[in-house]
């Protein structure tokens, strides 16, 4: 099997007039982007960059970013996709790290050029979509003067095409190595449960230097000649109206995206009827937010899925959406192409209801930690890659999330979940979103410390919101201090960022 690029040159082949991307003010055909693909290809030989190299990529979501992924993956070139988010000096350590040798900066970024090259002597420095700056020529000027032909013989799907860091949670951040065929099956392991077709209109909300913009569900589409509608970055107006104009299918987001959908004054008069699915990843998704949809009509289901694993390891299918999203942490059953153990710490797999680490194994996980040979290792039991992510499954099959790991703190030497604590503290009408840690005490080894912020006018004390828990949790799970914040630190995906709360608030 050949890699990603002959999916665009084969769509090109049969249909090349059909539309591919919809992005601000022009819409690509299959045709057309090929050619970008092709003409990137060439423009990335033409400045030394070969085979295995890689190049880093700091923009947000354009059909040139497709372009270069596209050129690269026919070139066998690695894509070092870097969060725009992060600061300098997190950028340069990325950039060292994958020991990228050219970096291509995005419209927003390019201001970055001169800054990035001095932290880390990275030879060249381009910018992606725009006009050339001081510091870094025009990639694609530089690319429009190339012929539009195939760049070469396609590829095998063995190759690395991607790099995405892990968030770094537990240390330095670690290049998750995407091989073509870690893409491929993604795609089927979305496509099959949720019956995407050629004739779905795809909208991509998640910035796309994150797997989840890429695989959930770009990539599926345009492996199927799909459409997918292409804003350059998430704004919940833009988005609504882009769904009703575009008639838009499938939307994905994270509970960030839709939580903010609904808090649109558009949303209400939103036409959303093209939408047969609306589908949550990257974090778990408040039950209150599955429900608001539900009311006007719109499907919402969920999935579950790593940058390890491409991202694609649970979904649900849309017949079980109703059953499988019944409790908060709902990510449905194993993929079609994943194979998902919950494994208790005694290595024994649990029984249903009994808590355990999700560990995954199939051709959609990914090949390794770049040049951590250790971290890979450790990552991996007899094939196994243990995600950290502890789960609970029911009778009927159906997954929940209940925690990381390593968030599981024990008290009085009992277990506890802070998920299923966070969960009975968002069903207080007062609050808003909470994260709950474990800190240390002296009585109980660790007690619960839980950082909440309210609704705007809502009011609630710390003895209200811990009383809410008598009765709701066993007294060894309920929290003993309550901290208020405006709002809780949050990720590029929206997911809370624990480690800066453990940071501000984890001590005794």
């Amino acid at each position: 099997m050949y890699g990603i690029g002959t999916w665009l040159t084969r769509h090109a082949q049969l249909h090349p007039g059909r539309a591919a991307i919809s992005a601000p003010g022009r819409t690509y055909s299959y045709g057309e982007l090929n050619a970008l693909a092709n003409r990137s290809a060439h423009a990335l030989r033409a400045v030394g960059v070969s085979e295995g190299d890689r190049v880093g990529l700091l923009s947000l979501n354009t059909p040139e970013f497709l372009g270069l992924l596209f050129g690269a993956g026919k070139l066998g070139a690695v894509v070092v996709a870097l969060n725009y988010r992060l600061t300098p000096a997190e950028l340069a350590y990325q950039i060292t790290d994958s020991g990228a040798t050219a970096l291509f900066l995005g419209a927003e970024h390019v201001g970055l050029a001169g800054t990035l090259r001095d932290l880390t002597g990275v030879g060249q420095v381009f910018a992606l979509d725009g006009p050339s700056v001081e510091g870094a020529d025009s990639f694609a000027d530089m690319a429009s003067g190339f012929p539009a032909d195939e760049p070469g013989e396609p590829l095998p799907w063995e190759r690395p095409l991607l790099m995405v860091y892990t968030s770094g949670t537990t240390g330095r951040p670690k290049g998750a190595l995407l091989t073509h065929a870690n893409q491929f099956w993604n795609a089927m392991n979305d496509i099959v449960p949720l019956r995407l077709t050629a004739d779905d209109t795809i909208i991509t909300l998640l910035p796309m230097v994150h797997v989840g913009g890429l695989g959930l569900f770009t990539l599926p589409a345009l492996l199927l000649g799909a459409r997918v509608v292409l804003p350059r970055r998430f704004e919940p107006e833009q988005a609504l109206a882009l769904i009703d104009h575009e008639d838009v299918s499938v939307v994905m987001g994270v509970p960030a995206v839709f939580q903010a959908m609904l808090a649109s004054p558009a949303f209400a008069a939103a036409d959303l009827g093209s939408v047969r699915l609306f589908y949550n990843g990257g974090d778990r998704c408040p039950l209150e937010v599955v429900a608001a949809f539900r009311r006007r009509g719109l499907p919402f289901g969920g999935g579950y899925g790593l940058t390890e694993t491409s991202p694609t390891a649970y979904m649900l299918e849309p017949s079980e959406f109703a059953a499988g999203t019944r409790q908060a942490g709902f990510i449905g059953k194993p993929a079609p192409f994943t194979e998902a153990r919950l494994v208790t710490p005694e290595g024994a797999d649990a029984a249903p209801d009994e808590a355990g680490e999700i560990w995954l194994r199939g051709p959609n996980v990914f090949a390794g930690y770049w040049q951590r040979p250790e971290a890979t290792a450790e990552a991996f039991v007899d094939g196994w890659f243990r995600t950290g992510d502890l789960a609970v499954r029911d009778d009927e099959g159906y997954t929940y999330i209940v925690g990381r790991l390593k968030e599981m703190y024990k008290s009085g030497g009992l277990n506890v979940y802070p998920a299923e604590v966070e969960a009975a503290l968002a069903e207080h009408p007062a609050v808003s979103e909470c994260c709950v840690i474990g800190v240390a005490d002296a009585q109980w080894g660790e007690v619960g410390r839980a950082i909440v912020a309210l609704r705007p006018d809502a009011e609630a004390s710390a003895e209200e919101l811990i009383a809410w828990c008598e009765g709701r949790l066993a007294r060894y799970k309920q929290p003993r201090v309550v901290v208020f914040v405006h709002a809780l630190p949050r990720n590029t995906l929206g997911k809370v960022n624990r480690g800066d709360l453990r940071r501000e608030f984890g001590a005794p």
